[in-house]
């Protein structure tokens, strides 16, 4: 198995899916106030392509999950590797979050928000809480992970009697028959169309049941496996099914990046050919890994690095970035310098959160055995957007309401 395997190609689509998610946001805030907007309050009207566009750069992140989360769970299963599996994961995700959810609670604070209910979601957001609302807009995509993890975690538990196959089956079928109905939903006409289904089946808990999403992990996983197919027969089932079950996976896919952008066809289809080459271009890097790893040896930390900084930017570029940018423009900046201004800010932010993030990790992972955290090092095995490996934003829903 190719549990220890740094693939370049990951780092640049963490990147590259983050950028486009703070584009889809940045698309949408207001000038003269820390919200979002339509219109003219729009701040930055250049953006407005971005707006829901952007956001699929989240499904990439899911499918960046589900690749490297089945490759670190691969292997030997039992209690102790399920621990482990755990450990890593929070090691990974928290200290990032806590670090990100204090920068917006203060944010918020001062932007003059009721400060009890800012903690009480401060709370939900660093605990990931299945009910929110959340400190920052992001953070719901955080829980969804954490859903994932857990199955995961009980796969590797049970010694992979249900195997990562079969959980990948599951999540992947499941998610698949709630999309063919809300898409069925979505395809009668409009004086039919019953909205409130539509409504009710768009709300947060099919999120958590990895119904909405569960088809993106299931990709991810069955790449994964698909990579690995000659290890382990037996548990992994044929070959030509796993080949069989990507391609259907990758067809709801893009079902559910159709149907959950709400603009015109053309927005809809852009998003679609966006996810479609970057699957291609993570089935290239991987294909082609030894070939990239070569001509990229010298730039090795930098690129490590650009994908390590994409985790901090997606936790810090909402509700921080949204605050800021009213703030440039409470001041009378024009808005080209308030553009750059709170982009270079939310950089400097989240270069610092990385900063902090890297002496926690490196702290906790001290009070552990040398190998578990070496393995974590090399294998480059980490969070939704931090590492090898977050979700639609919750758009016009401020400071992540549920839905």
């Amino acid at each position: 198995m190719e549990r220890n395997v740094h693939y370049h190609v990951m780092d640049f689509l963490r990147i590259f899916a983050a950028l486009l998610v703070l584009l889809n946001h940045f698309a949408t805030f207001a000038w003269s106030s820390a919200s979002v907007a339509e219109g003219s309050d729009v701040a930055f009207g250049f953006l407005s392509a971005f707006a829901g566009l952007g956001a699929v750069g989240v499904e990439v992140f899911f499918v960046i999950s589900g690749f490297v989360i089945a490759m670190s769970a691969s292997g030997e299963g039992g209690a102790s590797h399920a621990l482990h599996f755990a450990r890593m994961r929070a090691t990974r995700i928290l200290p990032a979050l806590w670090l990100s959810a204090l920068v917006s609670l203060a944010a918020r604070a001062l932007y003059g928000e009721d400060f009890s209910n800012l903690l009480m979601d401060f709370c939900r957001s660093v605990t990931l809480s299945p009910k929110g609302p959340y400190i920052d807009g992001v953070v719901w995509s955080l829980v969804v992970e954490a859903v994932f993890y857990v199955l995961v975690a009980a796969s590797i538990l049970s010694r992979f009697r249900l195997s990562l196959y079969d959980l990948a089956k599951i999540i992947g079928f499941s998610s698949s028959v709630y999309l063919l109905v809300l898409s069925g939903l979505h395809l009668l006409p409009p004086s039919t169309r019953p909205e409130e289904a539509i409504s009710v089946l768009s709300r947060f808990p099919f999120k958590l049941l990895l119904l909405q999403h569960g088809v993106f992990f299931a990709t991810g996983m069955i790449f994964f496996l698909v990579r690995n197919g000659d290890d382990d027969r037996s548990k992994m089932g044929n070959h030509a099914w796993k080949a069989v079950l990507l391609l259907l996976f990758g067809s709801m896919s893009t079902v559910e990046i159709f149907i959950s952008i709400e603009r015109g066809y053309e927005y809809k289809l852009s998003a679609v050919i966006i996810w479609l080459i970057c699957m291609y271009a993570m089935a290239a890097g991987i294909k082609y890994h030894e070939f990239v790893k070569h001509n990229l040896h010298r730039h090795n930390a930098l690129v490590k690095y650009i994908g390590g900084i994409s985790y901090p930017i997606y936790l810090n570029h909402y509700s921080f970035g949204m605050i800021i940018v009213w703030w440039l423009f409470s001041l009378g900046f024009p808005m080209p310098i308030v553009f750059v201004l709170s982009i270079l800010l939310v950089l400097g932010l989240s270069m610092a959160v990385m900063w902090l993030e890297k002496r926690i990790q490196n702290a906790v992972r001290g009070g552990f055995p040398k190998s578990a955290a070496k393995r974590d090092q090399n294998g480059g095995l980490a969070s939704p957007i931090g590492n090898q490996e977050t979700a639609r934003l919750l758009g016009g829903e401020q400071w992540g309401r549920n839905r």
